[in-house]
């Protein structure tokens, strides 16, 4: 009876073993599938979604252009301005700039530090420093304001070199620009859908599949006045 018993649990243990490893098999199975490079839904590193994503997340500087005069980047807050060579003012939130209009003579405190288009900070000494980066600008850029991503939403991975499956998410914009930035040949990756897109008049859309995100991106791409001029 207590042969049976032993023999009963031992039977017990190995279907248990059997089940999960036909479990992990089939799951890594599935996650590889879904990040297939042969399946549509894999974005590869050089693709048009690729490009459109990068678009959507780069840092908008363009909202302090009043100020600093250069839409690729804008001012850490807080810092400090001298208006019409007589106020020092503290500009602590987005809204302070609605304070000031072109007529104003507005010279900023250095130094400053600055947010680049792709995340990078930058310790800016003077004015000439600033000019010189304001210079690197291009009139119209790439970046697209007009669409952004609602978070958190997540993206699946598998490193075809060390055979790793990942899920990775992300949060902001800046995560997702270092995530897209940093593709490399050897990791294939794909969005785990549905994927929600606010839209500039407030609201938004649900995407789940890559076609219809391109779709998407390139209809509403346009659709506001990205105020870089």
């Amino acid at each position: 009876m207590k042969k049976s018993t032993m023999e009963k649990m031992r039977n017990c243990i190995i279907l248990i073993f059997v089940s999960f490893t036909v479990l992990m098999i089939s799951c890594q199975e599935e996650e590889r599938e879904l990040i297939d490079p042969e399946l549509d839904n894999a974005i590869h590193q050089d693709s048009q979604l690729a490009g459109l994503m990068r678009n959507i997340v780069t840092h908008d500087g363009s909202f302090d252009d009043l100020i600093d005069g250069g839409n690729c980047y804008s001012i850490n807050l807080p810092y400090s301005i001298l208006l019409n060579g007589t106020d020092e003012i503290i500009i602590n939130q987005i809204s302070d700039y609605d304070l000031f209009t072109e007529s104003d003579n507005i010279q900023i405190q250095f130094p400053i530090t600055v947010t680049q288009h792709n995340y990078i900070e930058e310790i800016i000494e003077n004015e000439s420093q600033l000019q010189t980066l304001a210079n690197s600008c291009e009139l119209q850029d790439d970046d697209i304001e007009c669409i952004d991503f609602i978070y958190p939403f997540r993206f699946a991975t598998y490193n075809t070199s060390n055979n790793i499956l990942n899920t990775i998410e992300v949060i902001h914009d800046a995560q997702v620009y270092g995530f897209m930035d940093n593709l490399d040949e050897n990791t294939l990756v794909a969005i785990n859908y549905p994927l929600r897109l606010s839209l500039s008049d407030g609201t938004s859309i649900e995407v789940i599949h890559n076609d219809q995100l391109v779709s998407e991106i390139l209809t509403f791409e346009t659709s506001c006045d990205e105020n870089d001029g």
